[in-house]
């Protein structure tokens, strides 16, 4: 009987280590499983962050696109704020600043203008000043060798007024300031002379008044001053 007694109770004590390592087992694999959940579910949480951040730059680039480029043309700048200049279908003027101007994702720089004559103010792109004939003032030395043209004999073509106009108004908007001295000679009449059609007397003023806005300007003359001596220099030939 003492002997049975043994095996039961040692049965027992194996049954109840058994047990144990059973519960023991158990609970880990319980901890593994909810750990590797616990994992999984950070991974969904960390995969919907970037889903959304995903989204959000790719509604943020339709919503924004990034803005075109600028085209810049580059031209070089021949003339300075304050100076004066000729523009050969204007005469005389004066470069009150430089700007910047922007149109259709093109950028350039532009002479604004202002002109005696007409009392009128424009602008000029650089890259366009060359093509327009855009030139300085004529040097005094060159200013004053085109006197002697005014000294000359006035040549009137025998042809009709409408052909002889239309090569005055060529002169008088080439830019050339010896084709406009010619003009002038041409065009001038003294008091005691067969008197001018409205068109020619027209011409002529506006020949005359480009000629002696640059002479002044050269001659570093008044207006006034400048126009009496070419009058002068007309009435005594």
């Amino acid at each position: 009987m003492a002997i049975i007694k043994k095996v039961s109770t040692k049965k027992k004590i194996i049954k109840k280590i058994t047990k144990k390592i059973v519960k023991r087992a158990a609970i880990k694999k319980k901890k593994v499983a909810v750990k590797k959940a616990s994992n999984t579910k950070s991974v969904k949480k960390v995969t919907k962050k970037t889903a959304k951040k995903t989204v959000k730059k790719i509604i943020k680039k339709i919503i924004t696109p990034k803005a075109p480029k600028i085209k810049k043309i580059v031209a070089p700048q021949e003339f300075k704020s304050g100076e004066n200049i000729v523009y050969p279908t204007h005469g005389v003027g004066r470069i009150l600043t430089i700007e910047k101007f922007q149109y259709e994702l093109v950028e350039e720089q532009l002479y604004v203008i202002q002109f005696f004559q007409d009392k009128l103010t424009i602008r000029v792109p650089f890259i366009k000043a060359k093509m327009i004939g855009l030139r300085n003032i004529t040097s005094k030395p060159s200013m004053t060798r085109t006197l002697s043209i005014l000294k000359q004999k006035p040549k009137i073509k025998k042809a009709m007024w409408s052909r002889r106009a239309q090569e005055y108004d060529q002169k008088i908007n080439s830019g050339d300031i010896k084709q406009l001295s010619e003009v002038v000679r041409d065009l001038f009449r003294k008091d005691d002379q067969t008197e001018q059609s409205y068109s020619e007397r027209q011409m002529f003023q506006v020949a005359f008044e480009r000629y002696t806005r640059e002479f002044a300007i050269s001659s570093d003359l008044k207006f006034e001053e400048a126009s009496n001596k070419i009058l002068e220099i007309l009435n005594k030939r």
